[in-house]
This record gives C-alpha cells, sequence and structure tokens, in this order.
C-alpha cells in the first residue's frame, strides 16, 4: 500500500494494516486483534483511533478510494496516463495490497460493499466530465450510464485477472493483481477500443435505438 512519507503516522500504520488484512483474509474474518498485532500496536489503539472496526474499514474505503481518484484524474490527461502505466510496471508490487483490498469490496454483498462500488462510479463519472471539459474526451447523452459501463469494464479487469491471463497466454498474476506482463498486452488493446469504437459505423447503434423507441412506444400504448 502506498503512503506517503507524512502519512506514516500510527493511525497511518494501522490504516494500511487493515487494507492488507482486509485484502488477504476478507472483512469477516478479519480482527481488530489481528490489525493490532500487524501494525505492532495494541487493540485499544486502534478502538482508539477509529472507533470500531466498521469505522476502521470506513477509513481504508476512504484511502483507497482517494488514492484511485488520484490515477483518475491523471487518466484524464494523456501524459499523465503515459507516467501511471510506467509507474505500475515499474513497481507493481505496490499497487497488490491496494487491488487486492478493491477485489474484496466488490465481491463483498453489504452496505458498505454497495457504497464502495457507488463511490468508483461517481469518480468515474468525474474522469468522464473532467476528459469533456479537458477535450479529450467526447460529451456523451448519457454521461452516468457511461460511466457505470466504464467502471464495471474496469472493475473486471481486476475481477477476472486470472481468466484474462490463461486465455492470453501470459503468466500467471498473483491471487490478487493483474500482473505488469496482462497489463502490457492489454492497454493498448483498451485504449484503441476506446480510441477508434468497435464498429465501423452507426448501424448497430441507430438498430438499437428504434428498438427501444418501438418498445417505449408499445408499452405506452398498452398502458392502462
Amino acid at each position: 500500500m502506498r503512503s506517503t512519507a507524512d502519512d506514516l503516522t500510527t493511525r497511518a500504520r494501522i490504516r494500511d494494516a487493515a487494507i492488507g488484512l482486509f485484502g488477504r483474509d476478507g472483512f469477516s474474518r478479519t480482527t481488530v486483534r489481528g490489525v493490532a498485532t500487524a501494525a505492532g500496536v495494541s487493540p485499544g489503539l486502534v478502538i482508539h483511533h477509529f472507533g470500531s472496526k466498521a469505522g476502521l474499514r470506513e477509513a481504508c474505503d476512504h484511502h483507497v478510494l482517494s488514492q484511485t481518484a488520484t490515477q483518475g484524474r491523471e487518466k484524464a490527461d494523456p501524459g499523465a496516463t503515459g507516467r501511471l502505466i510506467q509507474d505500475y510496471l515499474s513497481n507493481p508490487d505496490q499497487y497488490t495490497e491496494e487491488v487486492a483490498y478493491i477485489r474484496r469490496s466488490l465481491g463483498d454483498e453489504s452496505d458498505a460493499g454497495d457504497a464502495f462500488f457507488d463511490a468508483v462510479v461517481d469518480q468515474c463519472q468525474d474522469i468522464i466530465l473532467t476528459g469533456i471539459d479537458a477535450g479529450t474526451i467526447r460529451k456523451f447523452e448519457d454521461v452516468r450510464s457511461i460511466a457505470v459501463v466504464i467502471a464495471s469494464n474496469s472493475l473486471a479487469v481486476l475481477m477476472l485477472g486470472r481468466h484474462l491471463a490463461r486465455t492470453l497466454g501470459a503468466p500467471a498474476p498473483e491471487p490478487n493483481g493483474i500482473g505488469p506482463d496482462l497489463l502490457r498486452q492489454l492497454t493498448l488493446p483498451l485504449l484503441e477500443i476506446y480510441t477508434h469504437g468497435f464498429y465501423a459505423d452507426a448501424r448497430f447503434l441507430d438498430a438499437a435505438r428504434e428498438a427501444l423507441e418501438e418498445n417505449n412506444n408499445n408499452g405506452r400504448e398498452h398502458a392502462p
């Protein structure tokens, strides 16, 4: 987990230890005592700083999401995106615990897990709006729905890393990561689709619009 030099306080050490354990063992299996042991403090000090295990998780969510938000803002700028890719390829291990935590959060069917996904979508929407303002992303009619689609596609890479590596013949990634080799194989294809699109023209889009419009009209005709 990446922490800045001025963030290495006792509270930050506890938080980072919790992120590592939550990502490795899950939220239900991780205990306050286990976090305290990993951080080298007493369980009472964990409660002093965070109030409860739920409060600790909330702080972990906030930290991980703030990290991804920073990366998201960089993704709206071509030059910063290149630096982000280089940083990951040069130091993939520093992202391992963060990726593991995100995977656990997405697989957690709870209010906290739902809130985490919603926050990722909110960040994606901010990236799109920032890119539109900067002229690097084109305008969309329904930005919110586009954000849900983009966020889902991006998160799927994290969740399906093992299958992606297997089908592409890349070295198997760490259990909680996607691996630099897999990233090298996927980066250009993903950006090519986002840059040039997938279909050669608008016929599929037009057909879908016509079908949806016809369905809506039929629904209005049969409405009581």
